[in-house]
């Protein structure tokens, strides 16, 4: 046995090595230690339950190397079978959607690329080769995010037009009470559906205990129509079978009985319910009520979308209901707690405008 003499630094580094390092690199240092204090390498071998070999190895690497000599040396694996060429091809296919006239897919996948490469790249790759291989050049599998294609031309225009008008109705209500035949009552509306299946929404759950929530027997809806008076903070809304023309004028003749007296200035959207002829033509004949329209593809500008959105998170976030009576009295129960306070705050519309 050839005898190991180390200095105290030495056996140090030995030490917080094998302390620190990870798997076999902490147990060579152990075999020099054990050495260095007089174990043969059988024993060493016995202790460790490995091969005298790999013990004679390790002492030997460290005595002409010293620490870096107890790493593992790099391998240099499976070789890319990914030639520069076809990297770059990747890539550049990827930069760009499958042609509609070629391939019937809406974006790329992994079997998609590598079946459209396997033909000329100069050698076979896998699956695992071509997702290393797009990773690596920076793109990642994740969701896309909608846009509106365009902006409404008009859109400065009609929100300048709803902001004199809320300025107008917040001048003539302030001047006397709003129940004054010459009051100017200034609303958002809007239109939600509130189905019966549940919003599975982030919730504390145990760890490896995942929650579920039971589906409906059958799915069903409520349309709901809602209109926010910016002034007051009073929400009215009604629910409906359906989301058309026809509900959407029984919500406007529920809405004039609402407030008996004065002008409506009621904001929407663009939707088709909102401009169809048979709306147009009601409006003709209605001399308090006044339609003022959003622009285009501006879902954010309306302040009642926050409070359906309050409305799902407190009904139907992770919660699925068996019939659509029972929905609808959850949110009778919600609308009937809502506060004009909490209903402006929920929105977050200001009142000292």
């Amino acid at each position: 046995m050839t005898f190991l003499e180390l200095t105290p630094v030495q056996i140090w580094e030995l030490r917080e090595l094998s302390r620190t390092a990870v798997g076999r690199v902490a147990l060579r240092a152990l075999m020099v230690l054990w050495r260095a204090e007089g174990l043969t390498t059988l024993e060493i071998a016995a202790r460790l339950d490995c091969h005298r070999d790999t013990v004679s190895l390790w002492i030997e690497r460290y005595r002409t190397l010293g620490l870096s000599g107890l790493e593992d040396e790099p391998r240099p694996g499976r070789p890319r079978h990914l030639d520069p060429g076809t990297r770059e091809q990747v890539e550049a296919v990827l930069d760009q959607p499958p042609p509609e006239t070629e391939q019937p897919h809406a974006c790329w996948t992994l079997p998609h690329l590598r079946t459209l490469f396997l033909e000329v790249a100069p050698k076979a790759f896998s699956l695992s080769t071509l997702r290393r291989v797009v990773h690596d050049l920076g793109f990642r599998w994740r969701r896309p995010r909608l846009w509106a294609h365009k902006e409404d031309p008009e859109a400065f225009e009609k929100q300048l037009l709803i902001q004199l008008a809320q300025q107008h109705a917040a001048e003539r209500t302030s001047a006397g009470a709003p129940q004054d035949p010459v009051a100017v009552h200034f609303l958002y509306a809007d239109a939600s559906d509130h189905h019966l299946l549940a919003l599975l929404r982030s919730m504390w759950m145990r760890r490896g205990q995942q929650v579920r929530v039971a589906t409906p027997p059958r799915n069903g809806h409520w349309a709901l129509f809602g209109a926010l008076n910016v002034q007051t903070g009073a929400f009215f809304w009604r629910a409906f079978e359906k989301t058309v023309s026809a509900t959407f004028l029984a919500f406007l003749t529920a809405l004039l009985e609402a407030y008996p007296t004065g002008t409506i200035l009621l904001v929407v959207d663009n939707a088709s319910y909102h401009t169809s002829h048979a709306v147009v033509d009601w409006l003709k004949a209605q001399e308090r009520l006044l339609l003022l329209y959003l622009p285009d593809r501006r879902p954010d500008l309306n302040p009642v979308e926050k409070i359906w959105d309050g409305l799902k998170e407190a009904v139907s976030a992770n919660r699925s209901f068996a019939n659509l009576d029972t929905l609808l009295q959850f949110i009778r129960a919600f609308f009937s707690a809502l506060t004009p306070p909490q209903a402006l705050q929920l929105a977050g519309v200001r009142r000292d405008f």
